[in-house]
Order: structure tokens, then C-alpha cells, then sequence
């Protein structure tokens, strides 16, 4: 029985799904994309956007999910996942998970601690190191087989000799007086932050470095005469939930701690500020840094595997639902238009090329692509269309480029020369526009739309699933929605996503005249009727001069302080994605900012990560203050 009318709706890594639902609905696809170094000692920071899938990846290295994975190794819907992490050697078939993953979050109690003192640091470490113990036991507890802290009386504690540099935390052997001890301690941290009112405290219960972390990796956990939980992986989450001062302690004390054990910190691209930029995946012996949205769209294999995740994830979704039986999502999606289709546009594309061309006709130059463009008319087909489009838009710039030369005629094999599959990307993008034939369908198309976060990828993938659920409740006999309905149920939730930008950032309205700004400009340079940015300009780029004009040595001000921000936050969300230019003979270095690709398809732009144009602060930091007037004069004499 479906548990939610719409499946795609529940985000995995909330609470409120059982950690039976999570191992059900968890891909393990997302592991391919996991080096096996992110398990060596060491620091790591996974950085993302909110919905790129950190919390879903740390949740399945928790006790609960890994002994979910274990009971359910036999299973069908289980057993990609199970074979994937015994290969790393996290479960065993007979002994269970191997893995001890403590997941720890921020979100509550560190930013009630008093700013910028000494002893702050102390309560801090203090707060975080007993937080530690006492999730690792109780994390412990749930990998033997028992929720109960009950079972900790069984469990004895072991350290050989490695515990030395342990001053904070007592060498206790009993891992329920551990326990204890730590949760007494918690209780005393908080008790003495009324000492920072003005009294001074008796006592105050601070560390003076992080020892939680030395000590899950010297400490040896025994049941009877077993050791348990060879390896281990602490896991901290909510780390931008942290102030700035804190989250800079954590990390850089950690880092020159240099842990034996992995430590993965999940941390929100907001965590940068007003830097618009991540490290990206710095490798190093003691700090390893990956961005998640790099990690599925670094490279062309990486992007073709998110496709491979995101169908394993939704066909996941559609086994709880029992409103469409005997489908996955793929085949509710019709992926091609049917001739009967496209009959519908030809005219109106062939009336449309025959206008654009007309001053051409009598021009000798031209004559034998203006036949070889009548021959194909009369096929009724997609390639027609296309054809005829491409023959257009190599005309426009055949015509715009001419020097003084004899009217030769140009045959047919020219043309096929200057064809390329961007023309094609960008005619196809014009037919969209111009004859509105549905171009965003289509599951690989669906992905693209994601721009490599799997929380929205739900968020369309849920529209569509209405789209599918609403044929089912009028009994079509067809399931599959057309590419045309496809379209028009991504389109809504692109809408919807641009109108809640202003409800849910803080600098949201500007962000949103931004958006809208960038996205009107991009559309007057994709439309050129020669198509020079082919397939279409979805981006602009600010040189290092431009960056500079921000918070640089000659900073613009309140303007360039307001454009810094509208920026950072636009990146920080998934709403920009930014990338490095390089520099050139032509050109200095700078950083590119792509549009959201579910916002291209808003604007008519096309999905693949096409052209940028440069442009200056002073026009971005206008275009936030006030918006962008389209220049109607530069379209038509483009």
C-alpha cells in the first residue's frame, strides 16, 4: 500500500521515514560516485546546496540503515545496495556491518554558547566531545542488536595503552558508566553557561582540544569475547548550523588532530558567505573536500550516471505506489513525438522558414540550399523541421560574415559541412520558441532539469507523477503522458520554483529580479537569428576586474555589496551554479554563473550548459536594484 498519495513527496533523510522506508528507498547508485579514499582517515567535507543528498548519504552509514541493509541482503530491492557496501567491506554476510557510524548533528545547542571567548572554545569542545561518546554508545547499542541503552551493561571498554593523550574524557571500561558520565557532563556544560552573566564560574567544564574524536579511535568495543566494530566513521551534520567562529575551530583543530579515522562533515555552499566559490575537491593528506553537484556533473560519464541514480531512485518511489500498477517511471514518460504530431507543426514551420528566407530567394548564392530545403518539406517528420531550421540559421550567418566574393552558388555538401550538432541543439531550441513544439520531455531531459540534486529531481519528478495519476483517474487508455503534457507539468513547477524564491531567501526578492534580469538577457542572446552562441547563452561571467569591483580594493559600495550577497545566496541554493573561466589570449580569468537548468527551461533556454556572455558589475548591480529592461533594438539588429 502506498504510504502518501504522492511517493515523491518524501524526502528520505527525514525522520519521519522509518529507517525500513530509508534502506527501501535508498539507490546505491550514489556509492559508484564515492571514492574508496572518502573511508581513509582524514577530514572530509561534503558541500552542497540543500537537497543534493548529505543527509540521505550519511543516514545510510548509521547502525540502523547498515543492519537494515544486512537482514535485507537477500532481497530484490536490496541487494544492489547490500553488494555495493560489502565490497567495501562495511557489512560482512555472516558477522553483520562492520561499521560503526556515529551521525552527529549541530542543529541544536552549540549556537546557544556565548560568542568570542576563550572559555567559549572550551564549553564548546567540552559540549561536542561529550556529545560524541554518548551518540557513539547509543549508536553502538543499535549495532549489536538492541536500541536499548540496556544492553551497554554488556558491553565492555578497552583502550590498551593508546588512551594517553585522553584528559577530558575518563578510562572507563563500562560503556554504560561512560554513558553516564557523558550525559552528566552535557548537563554541567549547560549548567554553567548562566556563569557567563557576570558570576564568575567555580568550575567550568571546557577541553582544551577535541578528544571525542581520539577517543573513538583508540577505543575497543567488546561483547563477550568478541570485538565489535572494527571500523568506525564519525559523521557530522548541520555543520553551517554553526557560527562561523565555531565551524572554523571544528575543522581546522580536527584537520591537525590528522584522525586515523574518517571524519565527514556535512556543510551547506550557504556556509561560504559571500565567497562564490567552493574549494571543490581539494585532495590532501588531512582535509579532502568534494562538492556533491561536481560530483554527478563534473564529467560527461559522471552526468550519464546521474541519470543511472535518478532512475534507480524514482523507480524506487514508484514501487510504493499501487495507484499506477505495473510501471516504473520511465514508461509513464513518452519519450519521442509521434508523426501524427508533428504533422501539426509542419506547416507552421515551413510558413515560418519561407518568411525568414524570402529576401534570399532570389540570391543565386543560396538557390541549391533553398532547393535542397523545398525537397525536404515534403517529408513529413521531425528531421524536417530541424533540417529546415539548421539551413536558416547557417544562411543568417553565411549572410553576416559575407566579404566581397563572386555569387557563386553554394552547394548542398557545404551545408552539410557547417551542420554540427549545436546548429541542431540551438534549431531545436528555436522551434520551441517560435512554433512552441514541446522540447523539455523525456526522462534524460528530466535529469538535466535536476541540475544534480536529487531533492529536486523529486519536486518534478512528483509534478509529473499528478500529471501520470490524473490520466489513470480519467481512465485514458494510453498511461504514458505526451511529450506536450510532460512539458507542461515541468513548466508549472519551474514557475512555482522562481515565484517561492522570494518566500524562502533571505535575499530573496532581489535574488529573484536577478534571476529574471539574467534570464531575459540570455533569452535576447539565444534568439539571434544567426544563433552565434549556439546552442543558446545560458550564463554570464564576471572577469576577476569585475569580481574585484565587489569587495576588492575599490569596492562599488553599497551596490556591489548588495550584488555580493544577491550573488553568494542565488549560488549557495542551486539557483546559479558557478564555475571558473579560465584565462585566454583574448580574455583574463573569472567565474561563470549558469542558470538553474529547471530556470532555462523557464526562460525557453536550452538545457545544455551552453553559452555565457560577459557582462559588468555595475549592469548586475542595476539589474538587483531595479530589474532589466529587455533591449528590444539589439535583438532585431543582432
Amino acid at each position: 500500500m502506498a504510504y502518501r498519495a504522492n511517493p515523491f513527496l518524501e524526502r528520505m533523510s527525514e525522520r519521519t521515514t522509518s529507517d525500513q522506508e530509508f534502506v527501501r528507498l535508498f539507490s546505491p547508485r550514489i556509492l559508484e560516485r564515492i571514492e574508496d579514499d572518502a573511508f581513509d582517515g582524514a577530514v572530509h567535507v561534503f558541500r552542497s546546496a540543500p537537497g543534493a543528498g548529505k543527509t540521505t548519504l550519511f543516514r545510510a552509514f548509521t547502525p540502523n540503515s547498515l543492519r537494515g541493509f544486512w537482514r535485507a541482503q537477500n532481497s530484490p530491492e536490496i541487494a544492489e545496495s547490500y553488494r555495493r557496501l560489502a565490497s567495501r567491506g562495511l557489512v560482512h554476510d555472516e558477522d553483520g556491518p562492520q561499521l560503526l557510524g556515529v551521525l552527529l548533528s549541530c542543529a541544536s545547542g552549540y549556537a546557544d554558547l556565548p560568542p568570542g571567548s576563550a572559555a567559549e572554545d572550551g564549553l564548546f569542545r567540552a559540549l561536542f566531545d561529550c556529545r560524541i561518546v554518548l551518540r557513539t554508545l547509543r549508536s553502538l547499542a543499535a549495532l549489536v542488536g538492541s536500541g536499548s541503552e540496556d544492553s551497554l551493561s554488556s558491553i565492555h571498554l578497552q583502550y590498551d595503552g593508546a588512551d594517553a593523550e585522553l584528559s577530558g574524557i575518563p578510562r572507563l571500561n563500562s560503556a554504560a558508566e561512560l554513558a553516564g558520565w557523558a550525559a552528566e557532563h552535557e548537563k554541567r556544560v549547560y549548567a554553567k553557561l548562566d556563569a557567563f552573566s557576570g558570576r564568575e564560574p567555580d568550575s567550568l567544564p571546557g577541553h582544551v582540544r577535541f578528544e571525542g574524536v581520539l577517543w573513538l579511535q583508540v577505543v575497543r568495543f567488546v561483547v563477550g569475547d568478541r570485538v565489535v566494530a572494527p571500523r568506525r566513521l564519525l559523521m557530522v551534520d548541520d555543520v553551517w548550523k554553526l557560527r562561523r567562529r565555531q565551524r572554523q575551530l571544528l575543522i581546522d583543530e580536527l584537520t591537525v588532530l590528522r584522525p586515523s579515522i574518517p571524519v565527514w562533515f556535512g556543510l551547506r555552499s550557504s556556509a561560504l558567505g559571500e565567497s562564490l566559490l567552493s574549494q571543490g575537491a581539494r585532495s590532501g593528506r588531512d582535509l579532502r573536500e568534494y562538492a556533491l553537484e561536481e560530483i554527478w556533473g563534473g564529467t560527461k560519464a559522471a552526468s550519464y550516471q546521474f541519470v543511472s541514480f535518478a532512475q534507480n531512485v524514482l523507480d524506487k518511489r514508484m514501487n510504493l505506489q499501487n495507484a499506477i500498477p505495473g510501471a516504473n517511471f520511465q514508461q509513464c514518460l513518452r519519450q519521442q513525438l509521434e508523426p501524427e504530431e508533428i504533422r501539426r507543426y509542419l506547416p507552421a514551420g515551413i510558413k515560418a522558414f519561407g518568411e525568414a528566407t524570402a529576401h534570399q530567394k532570389s540570391n543565386v548564392r543560396y538557390s541549391e540550399w533553398l532547393a535542397r530545403a523545398e525537397r525536404k518539406s515534403a517529408e513529413p517528420s521531425l528531421d524536417t523541421l530541424l533540417d529546415l531550421y539548421v539551413t536558416r540559421i547557417i544562411m543568417s550567418r553565411d549572410a553576416a560574415r559575407r566579404q566581397m566574393s563572386f555569387d557563386l552558388a553554394l552547394p548542398a555538401e557545404e551545408l552539410e559541412d557547417r551542420d554540427n550538432s549545436q546548429v541542431r541543439n540551438a534549431a531545436e531550441i528555436f522551434l520551441h520558441e517560435e512554433l512552441d513544439l514541446p522540447h523539455y520531455y523525456g526522462f534524460e531531459r528530466l535529469c538535466v532539469m535536476a541540475s544534480s540534486n536529487i531533492e529536486e529531481l523529486l519536486s518534478l519528478a512528483a509534478a509529473l507523477y499528478e500529471g501520470v495519476e490524473a490520466r489513470q483517474v480519467l481512465r485514458r487508455r494510453d498511461p504514458e503522458l505526451s511529450p506536450a503534457e510532460q512539458e507542461k507539468q515541468l513548466l508549472q513547477a519551474a514557475k512555482r520554483k522562481l515565484q517561492f524564491i522570494p518566500k524562502s531567501h533571505t535575499e530573496g526578492t532581489r535574488a529573484l529580479r536577478l534571476l529574471q534580469s539574467i534570464g531575459s538577457y540570455c533569452r535576447e542572446r539565444t534568439f539571434l537569428p544567426n544563433a552565434p552562441y549556439a546552442p543558446g547563452v545560458t550564463g554570464v561571467r564576471l572577469s576577476h576586474t569585475e569580481l574585484d569591483k565587489l569587495s576588492g580594493t575599490q569596492p562599488m559600495g553599497d551596490q556591489g555589496r548588495l550584488l555580493l550577497r544577491g550573488l553568494a545566496e542565488c549560488v549557495a541554493e542551486n539557483l546559479l551554479l558557478a564555475r571558473p573561466s579560465s584565462a585566454s589570449t583574448a580574455r583574463e580569468a573569472g567565474t561563470i554563473f549558469d542558470l538553474n537548468r529547471t530556470l532555462c527551461a523557464h526562460f525557453g533556454l536550452p538545457l545544455q550548459m551552453g553559452g555565457w556572455q560577459d557582462v559588468e558589475s555595475a549592469d548586475l548591480a542595476d539589474w538587483v536594484a531595479r530589474g532589466r529592461t529587455p533591449d528590444r533594438m539589439r535583438l532585431q539588429l543582432g
